[in-house]
């Protein structure tokens, strides 16, 4: 089912047919391209017979009229674009994704999971939001009793940063396998989890080291909390993240998408904050990866093996993204598990805003390089493939909270 709608342009007047695929979660977020001048139409989709459109500064109705451009929007798919000789805007959001991208049974499990999701989200969200602002300013007490009142009534009351940790990444464990795959936590972040603690259960003294060692440059404590705000963050954007986790269900992660879909719910300027911020958490907790897997494989968190380039781990520390990500491309077991979630050059070109961003086409240009020789040269990325990498980099930012909290837990 379907809904249509106008919205008028406030700057050019041009008048966008919005085609809505009726969904389960409202309301939701979604920004529509003026192909006329160019402005981002920023509103909301909500549950509502008499306008399902908000647009707070466009006029919107609900009547049929003619329209100079036409949008298909979804607050829990993605769109298929229309190509040459291919007629897509007569079909709903749903259809146009059936049977070529998905199956019938992909997205019935996808509904399902959605819906399971909307239930927790109504019934629990601004509970574990609370959950999660008593741990960061470490209230233990009342983090506990939040906990035992909302979520589980029978927990041990130990008022520690240890234990406290290790309920709150169980807690998250729930709340993820709404969002992750199956596939996902097996081969992701189960696999790099019995990778790291495979062995090292035994070894207290050298883990004890290890922490030592990473505490010269990071606060592992600290770390832990910003990992904390950055899930709460991501978890507060989350309905908007709903069209890439149906992606997640094809269990190719670094497959790109952005050739046949696009995306409705973010803009760019959204993202790119949540991109930064969540990159340079993961390239700094990266250091207690290696340091781990080291420590497995080698039995000395400082022995790198065959990357003969990095000779201790306060060297791989000391290194600026770029560097790190090519050591990284070195250790199989880690550049398998982080693909493209530390893509430096993506940061580079953020971080200097050195982008452009084409809303029409939903294409990222991006420029990496500092030389003189290379300062124009430009790579490109879709936004949803983008929207993809931001969520595979928190479903990572939670299990390097689960990997913390473990390494807590060894050494206590």
């Amino acid at each position: 089912m379907t809904i249509s709608g106008i919205v008028i342009c406030s700057t050019c007047q041009q008048k966008i047919k919005l085609r809505h695929q009726v969904g389960t979660i409202y309301p939701v977020k979604v920004n529509i391209p003026c192909d006329k001048c160019g402005k981002i139409l920023k509103g909301e989709v909500v549950r509502d017979k008499e306008c399902a459109f908000q647009f707070p500064y466009e006029n919107v109705t609900m009547e049929f009229d003619n329209a100079d451009q036409v949008v298909s929007v979804s607050t829990e798919l993605p769109i298929l674009k229309e190509k040459t000789n291919q007629v897509t805007s007569t079909l709903t959001p749903f259809l146009a994704l059936f049977p070529g991208y998905f199956t019938m049974q992909e997205l019935g499990d996808f509904t399902a999971k959605i819906n399971e999701f909307d239930s927790f989200y109504k019934s629990k969200f601004n509970s574990l939001i609370t959950l999660f602002e008593l741990f960061e300013n470490k209230n233990w007490f009342y983090f506990l009793n939040h906990l035992k009142e909302n979520f589980d009534d029978e927990i041990d009351e130990i008022e520690t940063f240890e234990h406290c940790s290790l309920m709150l990444v169980s807690l998250n464990e729930n709340v993820f396998n709404l969002l992750r795959t199956k596939f996902y936590k097996k081969e992701f972040d189960d696999k790099i989890f019995n990778e790291l603690y495979k062995n090292n259960h035994n070894k207290k003294e050298k883990l004890k080291e290890l922490k030592i060692e990473i505490e010269k440059y990071i606060n592992v404590e600290d770390e832990f909390i910003k990992g904390i705000n950055l899930l709460g963050q991501f978890l507060e954007n989350s309905k908007s993240f709903l069209p890439v986790v149906l992606l997640s269900s094809k269990n190719d992660f670094s497959k790109s998408y952005g050739e046949d879909l696009n995306i409705t719910t973010f803009d760019f300027n959204e993202l790119k904050h949540i991109f930064i911020e969540q990159f340079e958490f993961l390239s700094r907790i990266s250091s207690i990866y290696f340091g781990l897997l080291n420590l497995e494989k080698e039995n000395d968190f400082d022995n790198f093996g065959t990357i003969t380039e990095c000779n201790n781990l306060s060297f791989y520390c000391n290194r600026d993204n770029g560097i790190k990500k090519e050591i990284i491309k070195k250790e199989p077991i880690l550049n398998d598990y982080f693909l493209n979630t530390l893509n430096s050059q993506i940061r580079n070109g953020i971080g200097h805003l050195k982008t452009n961003f084409n809303a029409k086409n939903q294409i990222i240009q991006y420029f990496p390089y500092k030389s003189p020789v290379k300062k124009d040269r430009f790579k490109e990325i879709y936004l949803i493939d983008f929207a993809f990498i931001i969520f595979q980099q928190s479903l990572k930012i939670h299990n390097s909270l689960r990997i913390i909290a473990k390494l807590n837990e060894l050494i206590k």
